[in-house]
């Protein structure tokens, strides 16, 4: 199939050699003088793209941009300039052009820029398709795949959601446990109680104790008033327990009394509280193993795994990282400005590649890195951080330039400036938070910066502070 390529220029010669030297390639060209004529032939019909000089009487091709883009006409738009207007030109690409191209310019050079927006459309609408199917197909409360043992888990969902059955859910850390746990309790009649999640692993026995069952006043020291705990808050809905294989075995034991008899007392109480609720419980460590190991007490462990769910790794369902990659971008796409919406083929592929062992708590943070990072509408492998998208170490042969030389004599000079600041105050700063495990206020006295600049560059950079701590390098991905 031609590509259709709308010619957009005031000068009758310009115009002509445009045509011919398109239309020598293969293409089905159409030529007008105005942007008024420009506008009319891009709302009637489809083309793919359009090349626009940006000065013309009347309507100029910056206010023809800026229509195109305003009303998402689906086409690539390159922008001609005058001879020794880079700042014309940067203004143009951050409006949404696709490409420039200065007067005079070489034949040879732009057929190359209109190959490459092609493809880039071409892209565009494969990535405009993958979305639709993202909504329509593969979408199920707010998560997407379409690998089978994930539709599997999907069904499984809407069979015991409404039955009210206890559900252990077993997966590594930042597959979607927690996320599946929301969808059990979307899917339940306890829809209209309390979602109530606790992280096990993140409290001492005491504190646990306190969280789950609550306290009366004067229990300890610091209790000034009683507090209700988890339990209660969920009564009639769903309480979801993340990380129950960290409890140690005197909270098993208390654990287990209520899921038998659904009451406890209060900490430092003598009152018997009933309560319905229903548990869902989550691990990344196999508790079966922690049974055998004497480690987990095996009359619990059969009481929370009613209906257990197994959710694989990312690595295991590689058909969703694209999928997945999009729903993050789609979920980004108002922080930035333009809006970065589309991820080229090598940072795609960098992502497919990459065996993502925090998976998709680490896809979603590679994601948030690499928008902060994009200089345009386009997340390139450049943009990807080094660990998902690995740079070269040495030179490529017959390229004189550095493999990791962040030049790219196709862009303007501001935007390779911009992107590679950015890429070494990124490094900088992760190499500062692991040599001080995450501790802002020394990054700050390190860097010489104050510590709300140092807490806005990280969030720029999409980096955080937890990761970073000693003994959490596995741990900080949220399920």
């Amino acid at each position: 199939m031609k590509s259709r390529i709308l010619v957009v220029d005031d000068e009758d010669l310009t115009r002509e050699y445009l045509t011919l030297l398109l239309d020598r390639e293969d293409h089905e060209v159409e030529a007008v003088a105005t942007a008024a004529e420009a506008l009319e032939i891009a709302r009637s019909r489809p083309i793919h793209l359009m090349i626009t000089d940006l000065y013309m009487p009347g309507t100029g091709g910056m206010d023809l941009l800026s229509h195109v883009r305003a009303e998402r006409l689906p086409f690539g738009v390159i922008v001609v300039t005058g001879y020794g207007d880079p700042q014309v030109a940067l203004a143009a690409m951050k409006a949404g052009a696709d490409d420039f191209v200065s007067k005079p310019f070489e034949p040879d050079r732009l057929l190359l820029l209109v190959e490459r927006t092609l493809k880039r459309r071409r892209l565009k609408d494969e990535l405009e398709h993958l979305r639709r199917q993202m909504r329509e197909d593969y979408s199920f409360h707010n998560m997407v795949s379409k690998n089978d043992r994930m539709r599997q888990v999907f069904d499984l969902i809407e069979q015991v959601g409404p039955l009210g059955s206890t559900v252990l859910i077993h997966g590594e850390t930042g597959t979607g446990k927690e996320l599946i746990a929301q969808a059990i309790h979307a899917a339940s009649t306890r829809r209209e109680g309390k979602w109530v999640p606790v992280n096990c692993a993140a409290l001492s026995d005491s504190l646990l104790e306190s969280e789950l069952f609550g306290h009366e006043k004067g229990a300890f020291t610091g209790a000034d008033r009683r507090r209700i705990g988890r339990f209660e808050a969920a009564d009639g809905g769903t309480l979801f327990l993340d990380e129950i294989g960290d409890i140690s075995a005197a909270m098993q034991a208390k654990l287990l009394r209520v899921l038998q008899s659904g009451r406890f007392e209060r900490v430092g109480g003598t009152e018997t509280v009933g309560v319905d609720v229903r548990i869902v419980a989550a691990s990344n460590r196999r508790l079966d193993e922690l049974v055998r190991q004497g480690a987990f007490r095996s009359d619990l462990y059969y009481r929370l795994r009613v209906v257990p769910i197994e959710l694989p790794p990312l690595r295991d369902r590689r058909e969703d990282i694209p999928l997945l990659a999009l729903h993050f971008l789609n979920k980004l796409a108002g922080r930035s400005t333009p809006p970065v919406t589309e991820i080229d083929p090598e940072a795609m592929h960098a992502l497919y590649s990459h065996d993502w062992p925090g998976n998709i708590r680490e896809l979603e943070n590679a994601i948030k890195a690499a928008v902060a990072l994009a200089d345009g509408t386009m997340i390139h492998r450049a943009n990807l951080p080094p660990h998902v998208a690995p740079r070269p170490d040495s030179p490529s042969s017959g390229d004189r330039r550095p493999a990791d030389s962040p030049l790219d004599l196709d862009r303007p000079l501001p935007d390779v400036t911009e992107a590679a600041i950015s890429q070494v105050e990124r490094d900088y700063f992760s190499e500062l938070l692991a040599m001080y495990k995450g501790n802002v206020a020394r990054c700050a006295r390190h860097s010489g910066l104050s510590r709300r600049c140092v807490t806005q560059k990280l969030q720029k950079y999409g980096l955080d502070r937890m990761q970073f701590k000693e003994g959490s390098a596995t741990t900080a991905l949220e399920d």
